[in-house]
This record gives structure tokens, C-alpha cells and sequence, in this order.
């Protein structure tokens, strides 16, 4: 999938088209969605999906209810850290060659050093 990153560093993912068979993301998830009212108003905000049946993820609560057309989710904040904190592993540091056991500090206690 890809992600979109807007200013101040949210990321997104692409627009998905809705298919009205109801929701198809865990509660909790954090979305951006465009829904249409039952007289043609579109209107775009983000809210937190809750679950349930009766929503405007299921179109047959149409017009009552509005009706989501399209949605994309937002990628946690907490997953972008991970990712950014892996690729800093991933990518060896200048001067840090050799065994990990080189890198540790000579006073640290033998159990730690491998004695």
C-alpha cells in the first residue's frame, strides 16, 4: 500500500471506493471518509470508526442515514516511529563495524559481556 504523507507528517492511504456492504476496518481505526447526504451533499471529515451495524458504512440506512462513498485510513502515529526506528537498524552507522559484543562497554558486568 502505499502511503501519502501530508503536512505535519500524517500519513494516509490511498482512497479506497466504498461499497456500502458495511465497514470493512476495525473499530478504532482512524479514517478520513467522503460521504453523500440523501440530497446529493458530498462532505469529507475524519472520524474514528466505531463498528456497528447501523451506519453509514451499510448503505441500506440510505438516506436516513448519510452513506460513505470513499475512505482512507490513517496510519498511526506509533507505526511511523517503529518504521522510522527499523530503518535505523537496517542502516549500518559509520565506524560501528564487528560483533555487537565489541560494542559493549568494558565495564559492563560479565553476564552481559558473555563471560
Amino acid at each position: 500500500m502505499t502511503w501519502i504523507r501530508q503536512a505535519g507528517g500524517e500519513e494516509w492511504g490511498p482512497w479506497v471506493i466504498h461499497d456500502g456492504k458495511g465497514c470493512p476496518l476495525p473499530s478504532g481505526t482512524i479514517v478520513e471518509v467522503v460521504s453523500e447526504d440523501g440530497f446529493g451533499f458530498a462532505r469529507r471529515e475524519i472520524a474514528c470508526v466505531a463498528g456497528g451495524s447501523y451506519s453509514s458504512w451499510n448503505w441500506q440506512h440510505y438516506p436516513e442515514l448519510k452513506r460513505i462513498i470513499r475512505y482512507r485510513e490513517k496510519k498511526p502515529r506509533g507505526l511511523q516511529m517503529l518504521e522510522a526506528r527499523i530503518r535505523d537498524l537496517d542502516t549500518p552507522a559509520a565506524g560501528r563495524r564487528g560483533r555487537v559484543s565489541d560494542r559493549i562497554p568494558g565495564n559492563a558486568p560479565d553476564h552481559v559481556r558473555g563471560r
